[in-house]
């Protein structure tokens, strides 16, 4: 039984780290101006890249998807950092 929750601790930690450097590189690639932060257009550009990519997903409309960033940049406008994207999509 603790090899098997051993087992289960492992892989779960390799899944979290493998979600963290996703979230990394998504973010890392869509930080145009490298300075660790997405402004509306990075993050603007990142979601539509993202329902390119999951046709399947509800793709929201200009206000919808300003609404949510004004709701993930909560607590420093104008802004979303990598700790919100790592957070706010289940990779």
């Amino acid at each position: 039984m603790k090899l098997a929750a051993s087992c289960l601790v492992a892989m779960i930690a390799t899944i979290c780290a493998q979600s963290v450097a996703l979230a990394d590189d998504w973010y890392d690639r869509y930080d145009v101006d490298h300075d660790h932060h997405w402004s509306y257009n990075e993050f603007r550009d990142a979601n539509l890249s993202y329902w390119k990519l999951h046709r399947d997903e509800k793709r929201l409309k200009d206000a919808e998807l300003r609404a949510e960033f004004d709701r993930m940049s909560a607590g420093h406008p104008e802004y979303v950092d990598v700790e919100t994207v790592r957070t706010y999509h289940h990779w």
